[in-house]
Formats: structure tokens, sequence, C-alpha cells
């Protein structure tokens, strides 16, 4: 299906003029993209109460000069990285809901439709814009080998942890209520914000839709990101975001593979008792044991971290349940 039969799923005729959306844009050094950006959010005939928010982290180029000259609300974030950005972005905005868009042309303008209808609709909290989903159609070489797997990488770690079907976590292209976003416990300065904020939807039990996308090669200046010291910084986050959502999986998972090492030395002390009468190969014994205790002790940290996060999270559900009721 192509981008302008899938933009037609729009319902125009539905009236969603009292519907307030503002469309986030993360800029560093953009210039040659961000004008065309915004020109193409002015001439979507959404009827939406539409607004623009570029949050700059320190451009020395004109792309400020473009924002003002376009007549576009912007702002100089205080922190550095995109997730400091977004979170100061939601920070200075009072709408019902925040499209997040890069600004460096990747991401299709016209296809925002796409993002905004499921919400609009109230029948999900995120939608998220997949690059890899379906008839998603992607650029030739707007997505090297080594980023397309480790978005696979992650993708199937967070399925894996979440019991979920996600197959872009990385995309920075999704819409949201900005209630939902201020819900979400986001702790990520870069461009791990993205991960983040799919596995706290998921862990919060929030309703994520993705829907296909283009995504194109970007445009003016060469990539910010950087697949080697990037990866290592999500695999990091990944890791630690895992392990506080679902820590029984995740230290159960250990668990399982010491006691599976540790069963090699012991069942082969054990068949040496049953044949010889006598236990021959101490060291054996030793690093069997050392492995079978290691487990137990992944294990029952798990089952402690479990209880927890379960407290946690009755704790922030009876909280939000008395800010409800204080209204």
């Amino acid at each position: 299906m192509d981008t302008n039969s899938r933009m037609s799923d729009f319902n125009y005729g539905d009236d969603y003029s009292k519907r307030s959306v503002a469309v986030i844009i993360p800029t560093l050094n953009e210039a040659p993209t961000i004008g065309e950006i915004i020109d193409k959010i002015n001439l979507l005939n959404l009827g939406l109460k539409l607004s623009i928010l570029v949050v700059d982290g320190g451009s020395t180029d004109n792309t400020l000069d473009i924002c003002r000259r376009k007549n576009v609300k912007f702002i100089t974030q205080k922190g550095k990285g995109k997730g400091n950005a977004m979170r100061e972005a939601v920070d200075q905005i009072d709408v019902e809901i925040v499209v997040f868009i890069d600004g460096d042309g990747t991401y299709s303008v016209d296809e925002m439709g796409l993002l905004l209808e499921p919400l609009l609709d109230c029948k999900y909290d995120m939608v998220v814009g997949s690059r890899t989903l379906g008839n998603s159609k992607r650029e030739k070489g707007s997505m090297a080998g080594f980023n397309a797997f480790g978005n696979t990488l992650f993708n199937k770690s967070i399925n894996f942890a979440m019991k979920s079907s996600i197959t872009d976590s990385l995309s920075g292209y999704r819409a949201l209520y900005a209630k939902t976003f201020r819900e979400l416990v986001l702790f990520s300065d870069s461009f791990e914000i993205e991960v983040e904020m799919t596995v706290e939807a998921l862990a919060k039990g929030f309703k994520i839709l993705e829907v296909p996308i283009s995504y194109s090669v970007r445009k003016g200046s060469g990539t910010k990101l950087d697949p080697f010291n990037d990866g290592i910084r999500i695999s990091k986050s990944l890791l630690f975001i895992l392990m506080n959502v679902n820590p029984l999986k995740f230290f159960g998972l250990i668990s399982l593979v010491f006691f599976v090492i540790g069963m090699y030395p012991g069942l082969y002390v054990l068949n040496e008792k049953i044949t010889t009468g006598e236990i021959i190969s101490m060291p054996s014994v030793v690093f069997s044991s050392l492995l079978f205790v290691t487990g137990t002790i992944s294990l029952v940290v798990g089952l402690l971290s479990e209880l927890v996060v379960r407290s946690r999270r009755r704790i922030e559900y009876l909280i939000a349940k008395q800010k409800e009721e204080n209204l």
C-alpha cells in the first residue's frame, strides 16, 4: 500500500477542531531541512489545533534563524541530548497530544495523520511509526546494516521480556498523549530515550500501536549517530530498564544459565562416584557448587527484586488513583 492510499485512511470528516496537538522537533544544526519540515507541517489539513515547538540543542548554523523567519516557537534546551530535549519540550506545552519527529528530514511529515488518528479515536495511548513493519518503505542507505541489526536485537530483547511484538523500538517518529508521556519514568538523556519510552509504556500497561511508515536518507549534514558508542549506551540502558521492569525473568534467565553450566561438572562428579565409588575430581566439585550457589543467589535476587517492583507499581497506582479522586 503506498503512502498516498494510507494517508486517505485519515477521517477528515470528524470534528477534531478542539483537539490540540504539538509537534516537537529536536534539532542540532538542521538548517538544510528544518524549513521544509515546518512548511510541510503548516500545510497539513488535519482539522486540528496544531502547533510546532522546536527544541534546539545549541545549533551553530542558522537553524534558529529559519525558525524565526517561519514564526515558529523554539526553545534552547538546558541539558544535552535528545532525551533532555524531549522532556524539556513537554514541560513547556499544554496540549492533549504530542508528536515527536526528527529535524533531519528522514521521516515523512505527510504520514503524521497515520500516527494521530488512533489517538484521536482514543483507541491507543501511543502510536509509533515503524520503519520495519509490513509495507513500510525504507530508502536504500537510510539505515546502516549495523543499526538495523542492533534495532532487531533490541526489539527481540524487549519482546522476550515484555511479551510484546514491537518491531521498531528505536523509531524517533511517535505520537502519544501528553498525559501519557508525563506518566512515564524517563531518565535517558540521549538517543536511548525511544527504547526507554517503549519499555516504560509496556510496563505500565499502555496500549501501543505501530504503523508502517517511510524512512529516507538523512539530508544535509552527516548522521549524528555513532553506531558503536550509541549501541553500547542503548544496550546498557535497555539492560537496566529490563532489569527494573521484569527482574524475575531477567535474573531467572541468569540463574538458569548458571544451573545449566553447573550440570556438566556436577554430572561428571556423580558419574565418577557411581563408577569408581569415590570422588577424585575435587576441583569439579568446587566449580559445580559455586555455579549452583551463584544460580540460587541470582534466583533469590530476582524474587526479591520482583517483590520490590510489584510494590512500587502498586504504590504508583494508588498515588495516581488518589490524584484522580482529588481532581
